[in-house]
């Protein structure tokens, strides 16, 4: 999505009473961005390498909160008994084709193993802590899957990974964050009167808001909650 396309649908398509510098503008977007990204987070695949005796290992700084964490204490033995990140085993019991609860049985013996054998994890802020503590250089990496910020692309003419379909969003959340400032400002200004001229502003701060719930509606209603850090 263009920077530029952001700031036409903002100071054009919605904003036509006041004017917002472009810099403060940008603040702006990349602010809404931010929170764009807690309801709808960039998806990242991560591999960390373990090093002996270390069990905190520092998180990206784009990074939100892990999705899944993959840590394997007893390393290469079990690598070569899975397939990819999902840990799938290569080598399956014979099934009884005519009883469908083997296989199920079959699924929740192997899950029961998995999460016996598999290492802990915990996300505190940036840094990510696993259990047992590495002990051995033949030790599996760690694989794991966060959500991330959007961020600006090389060239800051956009954010490359929010999809065109959410410009109204983005737009709307934008103007939400400048209004919610705009409220706070008018907040701090007092009733005015003086012979029979009156300017009442304590009523604006509400509105303001009410006005900044409904921009915001878009977002929530698209995605629903924020996401959050999970601890396995």
């Amino acid at each position: 999505m263009l920077l530029s396309t952001i700031r036409e649908a903002v100071t054009t398509d919605r904003l036509t009473t006041e004017t917002i510098a472009q810099p403060r503008l940008d603040r702006l977007i990349a602010s809404a961005v931010r929170e764009y990204s807690r309801y709808n987070p960039l998806i990242v695949d991560l591999t960390i390498s373990t090093v002996v005796d270390q069990s905190e290992y520092t998180l990206p700084a784009a990074c939100l909160w892990v999705l899944e964490c993959y840590w394997w204490p007893i390393g290469q033995l079990f690598a070569e008994l899975r397939a990819g990140a999902e840990q799938i085993y290569v080598a399956r019991h014979p099934a009884r084709y005519h009883m469908p609860s083997d296989r199920v049985i079959e699924n929740i013996n192997q899950s029961a193993h998995i999460d016996a054998i598999l290492g802990q994890w915990e996300q505190r802020n940036g840094t990510l802590v696993i259990y047992p503590e590495p002990t051995a250089t033949g030790d599996e990496d760690i694989d794991i899957v966060y959500a991330a910020y959007h961020v600006l692309n090389d060239g800051a003419s956009g954010y490359d990974t929010i999809p065109d379909e959410d410009l109204d969003i983005m737009a709307d959340v934008t103007l939400a964050l400048y209004l919610r400032a705009r409220a706070a400002e008018i907040a701090l200004e007092p009733d005015y009167a003086e012979g029979l001229q009156r300017v009442t502003k304590r009523n604006i701060p509400g509105n303001l808001r009410d006005t900044v719930r409904e921009l915001r509606k878009g977002l929530i209603g698209k995605y629903g909650g924020q996401g959050g850090a999970v601890v396995k």
